[in-house]
């Protein structure tokens, strides 16, 4: 296993008023950065991800510098996209520039209570849950007093941005038809494979019914997609959050995190068709972004929240048949808490590669960092 440099760390984006966080980033063709992120207010005391908070929209940066410095942001696809998870962004062979995201429907509680009585399926966020399972649509109306937010949430839907334009605008956004399943969400982009398709992997997300794991194929830069496959199915296990790469032409390999402290992996040999069962990684921490190296190796990177608290990789030789944890790469063990992760790599020059994920800095507030690693 090669040794390894960790370079410089860098501010991608902060802001002491807002809670920013959950980024993912790619490479342009003109040689641009661009990194996606969450934002929203800042409530000092009290973490609240995008399952929990309305008012999450996604940011863009770009760098011209190679990360040594960051424009302003710019909400995208546009400022009414609120209540958004974390966004994922890729840039296709042609240029296209793929926003993904998973959106919730947000409701003050009135306005809930009368679309609930309407049919709709409404959760309320009730005060002896805890999570996974906060959210709840098993309540009657008596419960409405008791939400301990003054808002409700439903189902939105899964939707990619397209731009033509180097992410400076997005043209056209396409809603994913997600056939019987609950909606569907990952925090990373999507995946060009080696036969032009492009895939994206979502699971479930309305604990505690994250029952499938799933993935859309487009043949068309993503303006259109196939019906989903079914990567998983098992109701007595939560796995959430999956990243895919293409390991070799047609065999793709997909991360999965888990409830508990490793992450699973499993396989498909015919372009996504059928899927192997998952199996334990030995990777300890979640959640998990792929990146396939110029030199073929398959580079996971995740976050710690165990102590000491960081973002670390590792290699692997096989395509992820094996990973060699005890060649474990840590990027950070300095963090200062468990707010903190979800890493998505980019290799800039071979073997050399930033890293961009979130954590707090001085003072306590949470922001978008970026670590330069060599490979040698």
């Amino acid at each position: 296993m090669s040794s390894t440099t960790v370079g410089q760390t860098v501010i991608v984006h902060k802001d002491r008023f807002a809670y920013i966080s959950h980024p993912s980033i790619t490479m342009l063709d003109n040689g641009e950065w661009v990194a996606a992120f969450n934002h929203s207010r800042r409530r000092e005391g009290k973490l609240m991800h995008p399952p929990d908070d309305p008012l999450y929209r996604t940011l863009l940066c770009r760098s011209t510098d190679k990360g040594a410095t960051w424009d302003d942001p710019t909400f995208a696809p546009g400022f009414d996209w609120y209540g958004t998870e974390c966004p994922g962004i890729a840039t296709l062979a042609d240029g296209t520039v793929v926003l993904s995201q998973f959106r919730f429907a947000w409701y003050p509680l009135e306005t809930a209570r009368k679309r609930r009585a309407a049919g709709e399926r409404i959760f309320l966020y009730l005060p002896e849950k805890r999570w996974p399972t906060s959210w709840t649509d098993d309540f009657t109306d008596a419960d409405w007093s008791r939400s301990l937010f003054t808002w409700a949430r439903g189902y939105h839907g899964v939707y990619v941005h397209l731009s033509s334009d180097n992410a400076l605008t997005f043209e056209r956004t396409v809603k994913l038809d997600t056939a019987n399943f609950v909606d569907g969400y990952s925090r990373t982009g999507v995946v060009e494979l080696a036969d032009g398709r492009i895939a994206y992997a979502v699971t479930e997300h309305h604990p505690p019914v994250n029952r499938y794991t799933y993935l859309f194929v487009s043949s068309d830069g993503g303006a259109h997609w196939d019906a989903p496959i079914v990567i998983y199915d098992d109701p007595d296990r939560q796995f959430s959050e999956p990243d895919l790469a293409e390991v070799s032409p047609g065999e793709l390999y997909c991360v999965l995190r888990c409830l508990g402290p490793y992450m699973y992996g499993c396989r498909s040999t015919d372009g996504g068709l059928t899927w192997s069962q998952p199996e334990p990684t030995g990777l300890r921490g979640c959640p998990g972004h792929l990146l396939v190296l110029n030199d073929g190796r398959l580079l996971c990177t995740y976050g710690r929240r165990e102590e000491p608290f960081g973002i670390r990789m590792c290699l692997s030789e096989d395509g992820g048949r094996t990973w060699p944890t005890d060649s474990e790469i840590v990027i950070r063990d300095d963090l200062p808490n468990t707010d903190l992760g979800y890493p998505t790599t980019i290799e800039y020059e071979s073997s050399t590669l930033f890293v961009c994920y979130y954590g707090q800095a001085a003072a306590g507030v949470t922001c978008v960092q970026g670590t330069y690693v060599t490979l040698n």
